[in-house]
C-alpha cells in the first residue's frame, strides 16, 4: 500500500486538502496489485476520487511491474481528460496524454497515459493515430503492433464507462475492446458512478468466459465519505418554465440544459439582464465548442469564484470533468446517469452543507431518448434519492437502463465487431491492412466509433464540430475547407467532408471568423 499512501500524500498536497479514508479504494488497489487475473467494477459516486486509484496504481508500476508495466486511463470524453492531466503533471509529473489535438504522447510508454476511447480503440487496433498520414502514404507501418503491445502490457481503466456503454455510435467498439483485451489477459478496471445491473453482466461475461479474477465495489453506509455525505441537505424539486426564473442571488448556482443553443440563449439573457442578480463576471459559460485553452480559462475562473456566488451556464460538458460545487443546481430533465453527475456537483466539497436541485420537466428532451427521459422523471418522483449514496439509487438506474446485458448487446453491430476484432487478433493484419479496411467500412457510411466528427481548426487548436454544424458555419461564411474540390451546396456536402476526413484524406477545416472569448463557436 506504500504507492497508495504516497499518491494520498501527494494529492492533498498540490491540492491542498486534509486526506480522508477511502476504504473502498484502498481496497481496489490493494485486489489490482495482487490478483493474478483481476477484473474490477468500481461502482463509487460523483466526488468520491476515484481518480486517486490511477495515480496509485502508476506509482506502483514503477517499483512493481510484474502485473502491469502502466496504467491507461480511458476517458469518454476530452474535457475530463485536460482536467485529470493538469492534476497529474502538477502532482506526479510522469503522465502523457494522447488524443486528437495533442502531440503529448504518440505510444503510451508513460507510467500514466490518459486517453480518448476514440483513440485508444484506433490504438488497439494496430493504427497509431499520430501516424496516420504516413501510414496512408505508405511511407511506414506507425508504430502499428508497438503501440497494440503497450496496451497488452498495461492496466486499462475505462473512467466513466456508461458513456461507452449507452452510446449508440460507442457501443460496438467498446464490445470490440473489452472482448480482445480480456481474451488477452489484460487486468482491466471499470469505475463509474451508475451501473445498472445490465451493464455489471455485461463485464462478467466476459471476465468470466477468460478466467478472470471478477470483483465489483460499492460503499456501503459505514463508509467515512457516505456517511459524510448523508449528513448533507440535498433536495431534487420540479419545474416548469423558464430555468433562469429559479436562480438565487447571493449563492452558488449552476444551469445545465442539453444543447449549446439553449445555453448560450440564457447565458445571453442573464448578463444583459440586471434582475437576475450576478455582475457580469460572475456569469460563466461553458460548453463542447470552446477551444481547450478557453475551456481551461473557464474553469481557472471558477475555480477562484469556489466560494463566492456565481452562475454557471452549460451543458453536458459540465457533467464530469469540471470540478464546482453548487448550491443550486437547475437542470434539463435527463436520463438517470445525466443527472446523476449533474446532481453530483451539488454541495460536493467537504464543508458544504446543503444542495437544491430543480428539474426542468419542460425542457426539451434531445439529444437523449425520450422514453428514458420520462421514465426517470416518474421513478424519480417516486424515489427518495441522494446523487452520492450509491444504495439509494442503483435501482433506478437498474429500472431505467435494463437489467440484462443484452441492453447493451442490443446497441451492439456484430459484423462491424466481428470485422474490428479480426483486425486487432490477426498478426498479418498491420497498420496500412486495417487502414484499408476502415476505409472500405467508411465509404459505405459505416462510422467505426461516435459518428462523423469534424476537427475544426481554430488557431492552433482543435474543435469537433457535426457536419450539421459545419454546413451551417460554412453557409455564414465562418469556415474554409482545404482539400475538397467543390462547394458545400448542402448538407450532405458537409458529410462527405466529415467522411473524407475519416479516410484520412488530406482535408482541412479552418474556421474564419472572429472567435467569440466568450460564446465559443456557436
Amino acid at each position: 500500500m506504500r504507492a497508495y499512501t504516497e499518491a494520498v500524500e501527494r494529492l492533498a498536497e498540490v491540492k491542498g486538502f486534509r486526506p480522508e479514508k477511502r476504504p473502498l479504494l484502498e481496497e481496489a488497489f490493494d485486489f489490482l496489485t495482487s490478483s493474478s487475473k483481476p477484473f474490477l467494477i468500481l461502482n463509487a459516486p460523483t466526488g468520491y476520487g476515484k481518480t486517486l486509484l490511477s495515480f496509485a496504481l502508476a506509482l506502483h508500476s514503477l517499483n512493481d511491474a510484474s502485473l502491469f508495466d502502466r496504467v491507461i486511463h480511458v476517458l469518454p470524453m476530452r474535457s475530463i481528460i485536460e482536467d485529470i492531466q493538469r492534476t497529474a503533471e502538477e502532482a506526479f509529473g510522469f503522465s502523457r496524454t494522447k488524443m486528437m489535438g495533442s502531440s503529448g504522447e504518440f505510444m503510451h510508454l508513460f507510467p500514466l497515459n490518459v486517453t480518448t476511447a476514440d483513440t485508444f480503440t484506433w490504438d488497439l487496433l494496430k493504427l497509431n493515430t499520430k501516424k496516420k498520414h504516413s501510414v496512408k502514404a505508405g511511407k511506414e507501418f506507425g508504430y502499428d503492433y508497438l503501440t497494440q503491445a503497450s496496451i497488452l502490457t498495461s492496466l486499462v481503466i475505462f473512467d466513466e464507462a456508461h458513456f461507452l456503454l449507452e452510446d449508440e455510435s460507442l457501443a460496438t467498439a467498446f464490445d470490440t475492446v473489452v472482448d480482445f483485451l480480456t481474451s488477452q489477459g489484460v487486468p482491466v478496471a471499470v469505475m463509474t458512478a451508475t451501473l445498472p445491473r445490465g451493464h455489471v453482466k455485461f463485464f462478467e461475461r466476459y471476465a468470466m468466459k477468460n478466467g478472470y479474477d471478477f470483483k465489483v465495489l460499492s460503499p456501503d453506509e459505514d463508509d467515512p465519505f457516505v456517511r459524510r455525505e448523508l449528513k448533507k441537505d440535498i433536495t431534487i424539486e420540479f419545474g416548469k418554465g423558464d430555468p433562469l426564473s429559479f436562480v438565487e442571488p447571493g449563492k452558488r448556482n449552476a444551469v445545465i440544459v442539453n444543447t449549446v443553443e439553449r445555453a448560450v440563449e440564457l447565458y445571453n439573457r442573464a448578463i444583459s439582464d440586471t434582475r437576475f442578480g450576478f455582475e457580469r463576471e460572475r456569469v460563466i459559460l461553458i460548453h463542447g465548442r470552446m477551444t481547450p485553452s478557453h475551456k481551461r480559462s473557464i474553469i481557472t475562473r471558477l475555480q477562484r469564484l469556489k466560494n463566492e456566488d456565481f452562475l454557471l451556464i452549460g451543458t453536458q460538458a459540465v457533467e464530469a470533468g469540471v470540478d464546482f460545487s453548487a448550491d443550486v443546481m437547475i437542470t434539463d430533465r435527463a436520463p438517470i446517469n445525466s443527472l446523476l453527475q449533474r446532481f453530483g456537483r451539488l454541495a460536493r466539497h467537504a464543508g458544504d452543507e446543503a444542495g437544491k436541485a430543480m428539474v426542468m420537466e419542460d425542457a426539451p428532451v434531445g439529444p437523449y431518448q425520450p422514453e428514458k427521459v420520462e421514465g426517470t422523471l416518474t421513478l424519480i418522483k417516486e424515489r427518495d434519492i441522494h446523487p452520492r449514496v450509491p444504495s439509494t439509487y442503483e435501482e433506478l438506474v437498474t429500472e431505467v437502463h435494463g437489467p440484462q446485458a443484452s441492453s447493451v448487446k442490443k446497441l451492439v453491430n456484430q459484423m462491424l465487431k466481428g470485422k474490428l476484432l479480426q483486425l486487432m487478433s490477426d498478426p498479418s493484419k498491420r497498420a496500412s491492412h486495417v487502414l484499408g479496411e476502415v476505409e472500405r467500412l467508411v465509404a459505405k457510411g459505416t462510422p467505426i466509433m461516435r459518428g462523423f466528427l469534424v476537427p475544426l481548426s481554430v488557431g492552433s487548436e482543435v474543435v469537433l464540430v457535426s457536419p450539421k454544424k459545419l454546413f451551417e458555419l460554412h453557409s455564414l461564411g465562418l469556415v474554409k475547407v482545404r482539400g475538397v474540390a467543390s462547394e458545400l451546396q448542402e448538407l450532405g456536402d458537409a458529410y462527405l467532408v466529415a467522411r473524407a476526413i475519416a479516410l484520412g484524406d488530406d482535408v482541412e477545416v479552418i474556421y474564419t471568423g472572429d472567435y467569440d472569448g466568450e460564446r465559443g463557436i456557436v
